[in-house]
């Protein structure tokens, strides 16, 4: 689990409990050696206990909870918080059974969207730019197609572009687990140039380059582009979204959601969506289209949150400038 100060603005400077590996080891043991019903028994009864400790986290759900039911007109629910940590608990129990190999294809329920299109594009050997969120988890899905469990009958590869501060100790595990689905990983805190071209060419390769376009990176925080979403106005990542108009790739933005929130026996749904937004026309345009898109995505991002609330993971004050 992680631990939540109050003061931290940045979702970077929350760390983890712990100084060791001890407890993600004994998340591993209990998906290795028990039933799913059980293994979410125990998550729920732990998750209890974290709930009642953890104040600054309550308060940080509770505030994002209390958005979603204006925007729904409906009333908050007394245990929406606990609901909502325990939905994230879940989801690292669902990337450690990813990145096991315990996952497969069946679990994973295509939508009527645009995820033909991209499977008929990387069938061609092209590649696209796909930006996804921490809504649901992508993370999971991902590990997939380090087991060949595909979509499509042509190979592919899946380039993230993620910033691992604040969570070390439990990425070390998932390297345990499939060291090459990690090396495969771009470290955001050193995207620059030369990192972009050799995207670029990925891409023009048949691969797919992934980014989650609803955090800032701990080296960029101060450079956001601002939207509204929730009805705020809300501070994205400026860097997602440029990184899309240099690349100037076929765009989708990507969502891996458990079908019922709390249930980790439940199928998990695949959206897809292509933007409409392009980056074809004149470098004048440009500015306005990263707007364009970004508020695209936003809204996009907004619909998904109010299906599915409690698989939102940004347990922190997003609508700060500080995120």
């Amino acid at each position: 689990m992680t631990k939540f100060d109050r003061e931290s603005e940045h979702w970077s400077e929350v760390k983890e409990v712990g100084h060791g590996l001890w407890q993600f080891r004994f998340m591993l043991w209990i998906v290795s050696h028990l039933p799913l019903k059980l293994i979410e028994l125990c998550v729920a009864v732990i998750t209890f206990f974290f709930y009642l400790g953890g104040k600054s986290i309550r308060e940080r759900s509770k505030d994002y909870l209390c958005k979603v039911a204006k925007a729904k007109g409906v009333k908050p629910s007394f245990l929406g918080p606990y609901k909502h940590i325990l939905s994230f608990a879940l989801s690292m129990i669902e990337k450690l059974r990813g990145f096991k190999g315990s996952l497969k294809l069946n679990v994973v329920e295509r939508q009527n969207d645009d995820l033909e299109a991209l499977v008929e594009q990387l069938e061609h050997g092209q590649g696209a730019f796909l930006i996804c969120s921490h809504l649901g988890n992508m993370e999971m899905l991902r590990s997939l197609t380090g087991y060949g469990e595909k979509h499509t009958r042509t190979d592919f590869k899946v380039f993230p572009v993620v910033d691992f501060s604040g969570t070390s100790r439990f990425n070390d595990l998932l390297r345990e687990l499939n060291p090459q689905l990690m090396e495969n990983i771009i470290d955001a805190n050193s995207v620059g140039i030369d990192s972009a071209i050799w995207m670029k060419d990925q891409i023009a390769a048949g691969n797919l380059i992934v980014i989650a376009g609803d955090r800032t990176s701990a080296n960029t925080r101060g450079r956001f582009l601002e939207t509204e979403f929730m009805g705020e106005v809300a501070h994205f990542p400026e860097g997602a979204f440029i990184l899309a108009s240099i690349l100037n790739a076929p765009i989708y933005f990507a969502f891996g959601i458990r079908k019922k929130d709390l249930d980790i026996t439940s199928t998990y749904e695949m959206h897809i969506h292509r933007a409409q937004t392009s980056f074809d026309g004149s470098r004048k345009e440009k500015a306005a289209k990263v707007k364009e898109l970004l508020a695209e995505y936003a809204l996009l991002l907004q619909k998904k949150c109010m299906s599915h609330p409690y698989q939102w993971y940004n347990f922190y004050n997003f609508w700060s400038k500080e995120n």
